[in-house]
């Protein structure tokens, strides 16, 4: 395993991130009034510098305040994580 090229792409895969959410950046820059600025601290352990910030949802979609849609394969989990309801 080749780990200079995976710190690399991580740092690649980050800095593109950072670019296309700029609005999910801010929220979490701004969320001082939340333990660890996030709804549960065990957020903070992703895979990039910040999480999403989700602006709706229907069904399995679910589309992030920079305007992304995602799919929601995770059953449920995402809204009982980030407290959304089925619509």
């Amino acid at each position: 395993m080749d780990r200079t090229r995976l710190h690399t792409l991580l740092a690649r895969e980050s800095a593109e991130a950072e670019r296309r959410n700029p609005r999910s950046r801010a929220a979490y820059a701004r969320a001082d009034h939340l333990f660890g600025r996030v709804p549960m601290t065990w957020m903070n352990k992703n895979a990039g510098a910040f999480p999403r910030y989700l602006a709706t949802a229907r069904g399995a979609r679910v589309t992030d305040i920079d305007g992304h849609e995602y799919i929601d394969f995770c059953l449920g989990d995402t809204g009982a994580m980030a407290g959304r309801r089925p619509s």
